[in-house]
């Protein structure tokens, strides 16, 4: 790449160019930072010096208040594998209004029961719980986890997220290095940290020490398949089945929080495909079409933990906008859409991925940067996933690509490249991308791959050699 005074002079160019072509935004993020602690209300969608501002959203695009069209490989967090605001789905939402079922009535529906329905069809699994959010929803299945096995220590994978709730916050990010685990949100007890404990992912020799030194104070094991906050890490199947083999050993429940990965490769759970039965599941973002909505589906024994049969229940399927009607509406239709299409959506996004990550690894060689594309499956059983990211890498000698952390190892990747610069210069271009790449949708034509893979060649010669 260029050196870094080069490098230095053509981000400053790149962010005159932005304020300039965003101004508009500009001036709309400075009028909210006196009202939210992140100067948005939202901060994962903003950036420095200021994220777009969108006023609608269509399909693979959104329209933003510049007047600048964006095609976007974000998508709603990961949530709209259809696209923005697809006809079906708020053709369902203009249903609800027609039928005066719009909005929170505080009554019980039908709704419920056909969209129960849907979910053990396409799952197998028992019983559910419906919530308004994915984090409410890892949440309380770990509250449910830990009362049937009446243990208090949860496990979770190196750099896993599962939402900002209290059994998420440590081994994220790792802020004071990777190699200290520290509670990585204030608010909690000091000795929170104590009790959640981490293991890398794909390191089986790790797993078994963990589960040999305090397996029976376990009373959780919560994991993604993929990693999503370390940049869409894949698990390796026989990782996974050790996982579920010493889980079922030292009787500790097991959930795979498919908050990013249900629906997105199958018309149901990738777990699935590792060939395993997890005791609990959660899903959000694709099930959820865009609504506000969350499912903990699993076996009847532990959901049964919020019976309001127990004397002391798990409180989790209270809140005033759980089983909001639209919202299930539109989970209802998103869920039957990917079943009857399944066969055309599926093998479609996940070769057009496969496309882009190939190209993009190309282009990046071909002017001498370093870069290891995430979301490549090491088992020829389970496809690549369709979201990735780019890191840009730092040192290539010390760089592991097995190791999920060093996602955020800015020793070793250079992360103001990955999630701002390349997000900037690619803006200028009309393409929105999430940690260098993003997410491709049954939205995304074969035109719009080739127009990113023109975006990464003109921004890889204007930054490498």
């Amino acid at each position: 790449m260029k050196d870094k005074i080069q490098i230095e002079k053509y981000i400053e160019d790149l962010e005159n160019q932005f304020k300039n072509k965003f101004s508009k935004s500009k001036e709309i993020f400075e009028q909210g930072l006196d009202y939210f602690p992140n100067s948005v209300a939202q901060p994962a969608r903003t950036l420095k010096p200021f994220p777009p501002f969108i006023e609608s959203a269509s399909g693979n695009s959104v329209m933003t208040v510049d007047g600048v069209e964006l095609l976007d490989f974000w998508q709603g967090h990961f949530c709209n594998i259809l696209g923005h605001n697809h006809p079906v789905l708020t053709e369902a939402i203009s249903s609800n209004i027609t039928n005066n079922c719009a909005l929170q009535s505080g009554f019980l529906t039908p709704l419920e029961n056909e969209l129960a329905s849907l979910f053990r069809k396409t799952t197998n699994m028992e019983s559910f719980i419906f919530t308004t959010s994915g984090t409410l929803a890892t949440m309380y299945a770990t509250m449910l986890g830990l009362s049937y096995t009446k243990k208090s220590l949860v496990l979770k994978l190196e750099g896993g997220w599962h939402g900002a709730q209290p059994w998420s916050v440590t081994g994220v990010k790792y802020p004071e290095g990777i190699n200290k685990n520290v509670l990585e949100s204030s608010g909690l007890p000091e000795d929170w940290d104590e009790q959640v404990v981490t293991v890398p992912m794909n390191d089986i020799e790790a797993l078994t020490k963990c589960f040999d030194k305090c397996g029976d104070k376990i009373g959780v094991f919560i994991l993604e398949l993929v990693l999503g906050n370390s940049g869409m890490v894949m698990a390796n199947k026989d990782f996974i089945k050790e996982v579920r083999r010493l889980t079922e050993q030292y009787g500790v429940v097991l959930i795979i929080d498919e908050m990013v990965t249900g629906f997105r490769v199958r018309a149901g759970g990738l777990y699935k495909l590792y060939d395993i039965e997890p005791d609990l599941v959660t899903f959000g973002k694709v099930v959820t079409g865009g609504m506000p909505f969350a499912c903990i589906a699993g076996k009847r024994k532990i959901i049964e933990e919020a019976s309001s049969s127990k004397k002391i229940r798990v409180w989790a399927d209270s809140g005033t906008f759980n089983c909001h009607p639209t919202s299930l509406r539109v989970a209802i239709e998103t869920i039957k859409y990917l079943v009857e299409h399944e066969q055309e959506i599926y093998p479609s996004i996940i070769k057009k991925m496969n496309t882009l990550r190939n190209a993009c690894k190309e282009i990046m060689c071909k002017y001498n940067i370093d870069i290891d594309i995430t979301g490549e499956s090491n088992d020829d059983s389970i496809p690549n996933f369709p979201i990735g990211t780019i890191r840009f890498i730092k040192d290539k000698e010390k760089y592991d690509k097995t190791k999920a952390i060093n996602h955020w190892n800015g020793d070793l990747v250079d992360t103001n490249l990955r999630d701002r610069v390349i997000r900037i210069a690619l803006m200028l271009k009309g393409i929105y991308v999430w940690q260098g790449m993003g997410v491709v949708t049954h939205s995304h034509s074969e035109d719009d791959i080739i127009k990113l893979i023109s975006a990464y060649e003109e921004f890889a010669s204007e930054l490498g050699n």
